[in-house]
């Protein structure tokens, strides 16, 4: 007997949708999908804030296809992704889903970097009614009006986090102003920056915003350590990572696509098969890798931060952050590619000492390491730094030669003794600011140095 209070078998869902979730196992409803279904069935602008893998895919793909009217031939519905990666990932779920239901919804997959011809005439062959884009290339058929947007009913943007850091917001923009006043709104995302915000109350006037647990925080399943590599060299480290422990499949993480390059051929050079996956390489090479790494013909990838939002790569087991990246959130990203469905995993995040400060900075947005070293090929437990740092806090006042003077001082009990410990004190503290001060202005200079390097 079926649960009555299941989403999934709302009274307002089309019988062929409810049939078609029960046929691909989806029979017990996630928290995101709980709370967006019947928000969005009752037509209520919605932003909702989930981790990834929580099931929000459904949660829009569900209101989207129960409003289909199928007798009619124009565009319905837009879901946009802000890369080619995940739009046609939305593709392929999407139409998993309607051969499911046996729903003969028309569904478009526009996307740059894809033969712009070809989906031209596919369009003039049949209208889509739903139609999974990329801002860009939907801007673009927009405006040379391939198709008319006034009778949209849902537009759902996924993924919007990504869309902003992406640069994309503006082609959304372009496009949301052509939607009709009473257009269903609905933006998925796995933060919500202010400018996100900010821009997403423009289309939204009192969406239902929904918060589904704090999606900074890192799977229980994932055993995330971090790894000070201290005067070692980065990239031995690295193999040594990649070799000890013999992982299923390791994905590497680098800023920029010059530093993928860099590492895929080191690897190589070690002897390691090694693929490499940025947005730099032809859609054809990036389709081909990716079914050799399904297939097995892999064992490590080496990739962008494109990747790390972009694919969902199966048996990920090891992820290794070679880079810290400038976006923090992107590190959350890169690690919840592992430890999915229940399984475990394993990441390490490689640091020096002068990036510590960013390492703070992602625990205080939730995320908790393990500090480990390398010990006779193991990773073993090391102390916290932050003690480290705690106990040096405690004596900053007085360093050991200080410490010394002052018990020398307090011994001999002569005449004025605490003006000349005050006055070595504050000389002390002077020497310290100084190099402090040295010590900014050279983490500056590196700091603007690498992002001069990460431009290019």
């Amino acid at each position: 007997m079926k649960n009555m209070n299941n989403t999934f078998t709302d009274s307002r869902i089309k019988p062929e949708l409810q049939a078609g979730l029960e046929k691909i196992h989806f029979t017990k409803p996630t928290k995101v999908q709980e709370r967006v279904i019947p928000t969005m069935l009752s037509r209520q602008n919605v932003i909702v804030q989930s981790a990834t893998g929580s099931g929000k895919t459904h949660a829009y793909l569900v209101p989207v296809f129960n409003d289909i009217d199928l007798s009619s031939d124009y565009v319905q519905a837009i879901i946009t992704a802000p890369s080619r990666e995940l739009a046609d990932q939305l593709y392929q779920v999407a139409k998993s889903l309607r051969k499911a239901s046996g729903l003969n919804i028309s569904i478009m997959h526009l996307a740059g970097g894809t033969d712009r011809e070809r989906q031209l005439e596919k369009i003039e062959n049949k209208k889509p009614q739903l139609v999974i884009a990329t801002p860009g290339r939907l801007l673009d058929f927009v405006q040379k009006k391939i198709f008319a947007v006034d009778a949209v009913k849902d537009f759902i943007i996924d993924e919007a986090d990504m869309t902003l850091d992406m640069g994309f917001l503006n082609d959304i923009d372009q496009v949301a102003a052509k939607l009709p006043k009473d257009v269903l709104f609905a933006a998925f995302s796995a933060t919500i920056p202010v400018k996100l915000a900010n821009f997403l109350r423009k289309y939204m006037a009192h969406p239902d915003e929904i918060i589904i647990d704090n999606p900074a925080i890192i799977a229980p399943t994932i055993k995330n350590d971090l790894l000070d590599v201290g005067s070692k060299d980065k990239k031995n480290v690295l193999y040594q990572l990649l070799t000890m422990g013999q992982p299923y499949l390791a994905l590497v993480f680098a800023n920029t696509k010059q530093k993928v390059d860099e590492l895929t051929k080191f690897l190589q050079d070690q002897g390691l098969k090694v693929a490499k996956i940025h947005g730099g390489i032809t859609e054809r090479e990036r389709k081909r890798t990716l079914r050799q790494v399904e297939q097995g013909q892999f064992q490590y990838v080496v990739a962008s931060d494109l990747a790390a939002r972009g694919l969902d790569i199966d048996g990920v087991s090891l992820v290794i952050n070679y880079e810290v990246p400038r976006n923090l959130e992107f590190v959350i990203h890169r690690i919840g590619r592992t430890g999915r469905n229940g399984l475990p995993g394993h990441a390490v995040t490689l640091i020096r000492e002068e990036e510590m400060n960013r390492i703070e900075e992602l625990e205080k947005m939730g995320v908790h390491f393990d500090f480990v070293e390398i010990k006779k090929g193991e990773l073993v437990p090391r102390k916290h730094y932050r003690r480290r740092d705690n106990r040096e806090a405690k004596n900053r006042k007085l360093d050991t030669k200080l410490v010394g003077y002052v018990k020398k001082e307090k011994r001999k009990r002569k005449p004025g003794y605490k003006k000349k410990i005050k006055r070595a004190i504050q000389e002390d503290n002077r020497q310290k600011r100084k190099l402090e001060q040295r010590h900014e202005v050279r983490k500056a200079k590196r700091q603007r140095r690498r992002r001069r390097e990460q431009g290019r």
